[in-house]
């Protein structure tokens, strides 16, 4: 989702490609299908293409257990980065919602500036501004906004 990637899909129609961001699905009135596929097809790749911004990434997870656990909160963040300076970001969430989704509104944020602790969280909180909890997952927006704090701590430690 971070890294705009396509799905390529095979099925009785023949192939065609979608943008990630169409693959998933939310739950509306067929909350048992998760993804954009028709009936008999097959996803046969998913392509990323290579940017800049792969150079300072990073997937950072926080889940319940070390292994095979869904994760509570999750984020891809890559950098492209001037020195200190985040020229461009590009963050995408996961494990907060139905669908992993793109923020824009963070991303914004960074562009620009010096990349700080402080405007790492301000980032962060910004990427679930208008999140909504649950009855039982409220502590997710917090637990959010600190992942994606985290994931653009390390990325930018990893630009080259």
């Amino acid at each position: 989702m971070a890294m705009d990637a396509t799905v390529e899909i095979l099925g009785p129609k023949g192939p065609r490609t979608l943008p990630i961001a169409e693959f998933y699905r939310l739950p509306g009135d067929t909350p048992h299908r998760e993804f954009n596929l028709h009936p008999g097809e097959l996803v046969t790749a998913i392509t990323v293409r290579k940017t800049p911004a792969g150079r300072a990434s990073t997937y950072h997870k926080i889940r319940d257990r070390e292994s095979y656990a869904f994760a509570l909160a999750s984020a891809a963040v890559a950098l492209e980065m001037n020195g200190a300076t985040v020229r461009a970001a590009r963050i995408a969430l996961g494990g907060v919602a139905t669908a992993p989704w793109r923020s824009r509104a963070a991303e914004a944020i960074l562009a620009g500036s010096p990349l700080t602790p402080e405007l790492a969280l301000r980032a962060g909180r910004a990427a679930f501004a208008d999140a909504r909890s649950g009855e039982h997952n409220a502590f997710k927006i917090e637990l959010g906004a600190r992942v994606v704090t985290e994931a653009l701590t390390i990325a930018a430690e990893r630009r080259a």
